[in-house]
């Protein structure tokens, strides 16, 4: 019965570690964050990575079959396949503007970045970049 008790205790004591804290600031604050770890990046480095200007305000580009340019197109179709929400939200209301970072979360090996994207009615939609500083994982 003591070990029953004892184990209750430990695995909610473990289960409620908190989350990793949301740093907050200005923008060119939560840029400078830089990630722990061996690689070194900051959280201007994740947006920079992102491309986010090409994947949500360019419109001179646009995805369609067989029009792969090799690493662009391909890049842009990956990040909006990954964000069927984004993709979905940029239908529904167009990009109007992108601010951020808003917020940055530091893990043990990578960094988590949240972008706030506008559209074109007012409406606003959080995206959380997330990158542990590897070219697979820049964006």
């Amino acid at each position: 019965m003591r070990l029953s008790l004892a184990l209750l205790a430990l695995v909610s004591f473990v289960g409620c570690q908190p989350a990793a804290e949301t740093l907050r600031g200005t923008p060119a604050e939560l840029s400078a964050i830089r990630s722990n770890g061996g690689r070194s990046f900051s959280a201007g480095d994740v947006v920079t990575w992102a491309q986010l200007d090409d994947h949500f305000r360019d419109q001179t580009v646009k995805l369609s079959v067989g029009q792969a340019d090799g690493k662009a197109l391909l890049g842009r179709l990956v990040m909006l396949e990954n964000g069927a929400e984004a993709a979905a939200f940029l239908k529904a209301h167009g990009g109007a503007q992108i601010s951020g970072p808003i917020g940055v979360r530091k893990l043990a090996s990578a960094l988590q970045v949240d972008i706030e994207l506008t559209g074109k009615d007012g409406e606003k939609l959080i995206l959380i970049l997330t990158s542990d500083g590897t070219p697979a994982g820049e964006g």
